[in-house]
């Protein structure tokens, strides 16, 4: 087959949003810095910086998850009047090619509370392509989604403290 017979596979995309209970410039405080993911993430504990082996475009991380997985992953774009970055997942355990991903916090104007949406596109691997649906599942739900839930736990009110009622035994 030539290179102009070749058709090239669909993209995947995941994608998944939160609404926040705090203003926009709150939650881009929280999120905005490309290493913050072990601050509000519940999956992912660390987030390094590592150096560019040669020329780069923007900062690589690299992240380990609570599962011991490690990804690295490189900024593409960061916009921080716009509240929003871009990065792509240069190495991983998952069976993708040409991943790029951006975050976007938006304002809601009227309620003074905050929209936040995690998208990706990419390829599968070569042998994966009958896993589209199932990977882009995991990585809505298990990736973005669960992050955004950890995201939106961390601007909500401790809950109410109740003094414990006195036990019978201590009269």
């Amino acid at each position: 087959m030539s290179m102009h017979e070749r058709r090239e596979a669909p993209m995947a995309e995941a994608y998944a949003s939160q609404l926040i209970q705090a203003p926009a410039d709150v939650v881009w405080d929280r999120v905005g810095g490309f290493d913050s993911l072990p601050r509000w993430h519940p999956g992912i504990v660390s987030s390094e910086r590592v150096t560019h082996p040669g020329p780069g475009t923007g900062p690589l991380r690299r992240l380990t998850t609570r599962d011991g997985e490690v990804y690295l992953e490189a900024r593409l774009a960061y916009d921080p009047h716009a509240r929003s970055y871009a990065y792509e997942m240069l190495e991983g355990p998952l069976p993708v090619r040409d991943f790029v991903a951006k975050l976007r916090v938006t304002p809601v104007t009227a309620t003074g509370q905050t929209f936040v949406e995690w998208h990706a596109t990419f390829g599968l691997s070569p042998g994966h392509e009958g896993e589209a649906a199932a990977l882009c599942q995991w990585i809505r739900e298990e990736l973005f989604a669960r992050g955004l839930r950890g995201l939106a736990h961390t601007f909500l009110p401790p809950p109410p403290r109740v003094s414990a009622p006195e036990l019978e035994w201590r009269r």
